[in-house]
């Protein structure tokens, strides 16, 4: 049941993640170089993971739009289809229910995160494709962002999970989500710490919007 579960999720998230893993390979191919139109390397002008990197940071301006909207689409999108009474009398618990939904679209999250920081730093990796020194170690800031678009994914989900006003509580984890994409940058110069506090914040989001599930009354 659970595997049908999943298939379905990753059925109807497809478009999104496919839109998404071209937009970041669009942004990854323009980083490195490759001319596409709108974005150049010569205009962007940065060195690869150094200082503010316009380049890897639209990586993340995508990546957070993206998360959010994966996390609306497997709440709201099944509540105004009304099949989450359907879901909800299969004989799985809410817990699983809920824990297979949010496991299919975090790992889409990250796929879509993960995806242009590795053909960036594979193409700053290889010898004679840029002037300036490049150490694996400059990419740690990245993979950090990369993780935090779970704290996105997860608190557009617990958005339209929960009941209540739209221009009332409902909204704060919107406004969470907002502030996490508009300080973006400030994360480059954040510690090994924001991992730990993250997944503290991730799990604490788990633990609400589990909660949510078992009481919420969705008939």
């Amino acid at each position: 049941m659970l595997k049908t579960l999943a298939w379905k999720e990753g059925r109807e998230l497809a478009p999104i993640v496919a839109l998404g893993c071209l937009v970041q390979l669009y942004l990854a191919c323009t980083a490195t170089g490759v001319q596409m139109g709108f974005f150049d390397r010569e205009t962007i002008g940065s060195i690869p993971f150094v200082g503010y990197d316009d380049a890897a940071e639209r990586f993340f301006y995508v990546s957070g739009m993206l998360a959010f909207a994966l996390g609306l689409w497997q709440t709201l999108f099944e509540s105004s289809r009304g099949t989450f009474q359907f879901l909800l009398h299969r004989p799985v618990e809410r817990d699983k229910l809920l824990a297979t939904k949010l496991a299919v679209g975090g790992a889409a999250t990250l796929l879509i995160a993960a995806l242009p920081v590795v053909v960036y730093s594979l193409w700053a990796a290889m010898p004679g494709t840029h002037p300036s020194p490049f150490e694996w170690s400059m990419t740690a800031w990245c993979w950090q962002l990369a993780a935090q678009m779970l704290l996105v994914y997860l608190g557009a989900f617990l958005c339209g999970l929960r009941p209540g006003n739209w221009f009332g509580s409902r909204l704060l984890p919107v406004l969470a989500c907002a502030a996490v994409i508009v300080v973006l940058p400030a994360y480059n110069y954040l510690g090994w710490w924001t991992l730990p506090l993250g997944a503290a914040v991730a799990a604490i989001l788990v633990w609400v919007i589990l909660g949510v599930g078992r009481t919420r009354d969705f008939s």
